[in-house]
């Protein structure tokens, strides 16, 4: 009866032992995962204040940029944007021939060492600026 008691005991206290060893591994892995979802997460695109008014003839200048892999804003893949000092901070650069002449320049995911002005139809859409660039011209590179 007493080996019957303290092999009880013991099983009771490996169980407890076992059950505290994956609680403190759940919270372990519960923090793991909230720290890596923190870090995917882009930071969010700077744009500020009023959007600029829509227009046929509008030039803008900034830094080229990818609008995708920076703050992952612009659909699903590279696309680039020009990032300016001014209000509204960002303005997307709706696809055509001449964003494709400004990727051979800046590359498909563009960084932000070349300086852009562009010239063209601005619109609004789904609260950003959209450029349809007629007309650009390289200003400077980093």
């Amino acid at each position: 009866m007493h080996f019957m008691n303290v092999r009880s005991k013991r099983l009771i206290g490996i169980g407890v032992l076992v059950l505290l060893v994956a609680i403190a591994a759940g919270a372990g892995l519960d923090r793991w995962r909230a720290a890596k979802a923190e870090q995917k997460q882009p930071p969010p695109l700077p744009q500020f204040g009023s959007l600029l008014p829509s227009g046929d003839d509008v030039e803008v200048s900034g830094k080229a940029m990818c609008g995708f892999c920076y703050w992952g804003e612009g659909g699903k893949s590279c696309n680039v944007v020009l990032k300016i000092a001014a209000e509204p901070g960002v303005v997307f650069l709706s696809p055509n021939e001449k964003v494709n002449e400004i990727e051979k320049i800046t590359g498909k995911c563009a960084n932000g060492k070349v300086e852009i002005k562009a010239r063209g139809i601005i619109s609004q859409y789904d609260g950003h600026n959209y450029l349809f660039v007629r007309s650009f011209e390289k200003m400077a590179a980093n």
